[in-house]
């Protein structure tokens, strides 16, 4: 069972010199920048570290080195989603205007940029919505997208969230996930967690009394992916990070993360939030 931790406990927001920053950075994982500066957390448990770093995700990408990331997984903040504000009246939602993050479509010029800075066979999970009359085209268009920048598309799983969304018949309880890689998929030893992991994964979704952003993912779910893509130390990339379900989950089970998130206030409810 995995050991739970809890991001009140082991992180530590610092606004300290560049120099001392980096010092610290550069006894793991710090390789993998070029620069750094102010809007940087960082925890570190045992010989693992979690990483935040509070910007723009087309921009902060420039700042990683070449083939120096294991892992991507992201819920990126698409587009889609705007069409959802148009629908019903009475969610919290939809009462209150619309989201409270920007969406903004991956494009050509971000998938270039994940592609890059992965390792050859590293793994991408990008998570998607379910499939519906109004999203099909979207999804296809997504993995079309990243085929056109280099990525290669192993397969669609799901994450099965063991509750029902709001709607009428046919409601669903499901996300999907693509899976990408960089040229064919790195394999790992028998006996990996990729050895036993199904292509659905059922994980609880957060329910919204406790959940801190509207798309928060479980940590469990996102320790999943990470199992089945990694070995212990190595470094996880989680391009729009929100609530930071990445850098737990990576914490908790022994590899490095890279978080990268716009909104300096969601940062700070993350690192203050007790589950």
């Amino acid at each position: 069972m995995r050991e739970k931790k809890s991001l009140v406990d082991i992180y530590e927001a610092f606004e300290e010199k560049e120099s001392t920053i980096r010092g610290r950075l550069n006894e793991n994982i710090g390789i993998c920048f070029k620069r750094l500066g102010r809007g940087i957390y960082i925890a570190t448990d045992g010989d693992v570290q979690a990483v935040i770093i509070n910007g723009d995700t087309w921009e902060a990408l420039d700042d990683l080195d070449d083939d120096s990331i294991d892992c991507i997984i992201m819920d990126s903040p698409y587009g889609i989603l705007d069409q959802q504000m148009t629908w019903g009246t009475t969610r919290k939602r939809n009462l209150n205007g619309g989201w409270k993050f920007e969406t903004r479509d991956l494009d050509n010029e971000i998938y270039t940029k994940l592609l890059r800075i992965l390792k050859p066979g590293g793994h991408m999970f990008s998570f998607m919505p379910a499939s519906k009359n109004d999203t099909h085209e979207y999804i296809e268009a997504q993995i079309q997208c990243a085929k056109e920048a280099g990525w290669t598309f192993n397969s669609q799983w799901v994450w099965d969230k063991k509750m029902m969304g709001m709607g009428y018949n046919g409601r669903s309880r499901h996300e999907l996930i693509h899976f990408f890689s960089k040229g064919k998929r790195r394999l790992h030893p028998k006996g990996h967690a990729m050895r036993r992991t199904p292509d659905v994964l059922a994980q609880t979704r957060e329910h919204s009394r406790w959940a801190i952003h509207e798309t928060q993912k479980p940590i469990d779910l996102i320790a999943d992916i990470i199992e089945f893509s990694t070995l212990p130390k190595e470094v996880v990339l989680d391009p729009f990070a929100g609530s930071l379900s990445t850098a737990s989950a990576a914490l908790q089970t022994g590899r490095n993360s890279i978080c990268i998130e716009i909104d300096k206030n969601m940062i700070v409810k993350a690192l203050t939030h007790v589950p």
